[in-house]
């Protein structure tokens, strides 16, 4: 697979890998706002990008055909994306996320 430096291309393939690793949400008492793919595919740009949460947030909603391009009507609030970080790390499946892209980049 060949690198891209888009941050929209990268946002698309962090969503795809999401929906790879993770389920929707988080417990059957989410108010299912955001899926885990989503939030994933938001903090991938946020890391590429070097942004902090609060900024990842305003970007976000700087770009409405980004959130789009992830089925998102509105950008994640910078505390949930803090939250996501944190949750999505201890799960353990970031690694296979990170497998499963190392795989991908070999093809």
């Amino acid at each position: 697979m060949e690198t891209s430096r888009s941050s929209l291309e990268l946002l698309r393939r962090a969503y795809a890998l999401g929906q790879r690793v993770w389920r929707d949400y988080d417990s059957p008492f989410s108010r299912h706002d955001f899926t885990r793919p989503q939030l994933f595919a938001c903090l991938t740009v946020r890391e590429s990008m070097r942004l902090s949460y609060r900024k990842t947030e305003t970007f976000l909603n700087d770009v409405p055909e980004w959130l789009a391009a992830i089925d998102m009507k509105r950008a994640p609030d910078h505390n949930t994306l803090w939250r996501a970080f944190g949750a999505l790390l201890k799960e353990r499946r970031v690694e296979r996320a990170l497998d499963l892209l190392a795989a991908d980049e070999r093809k």
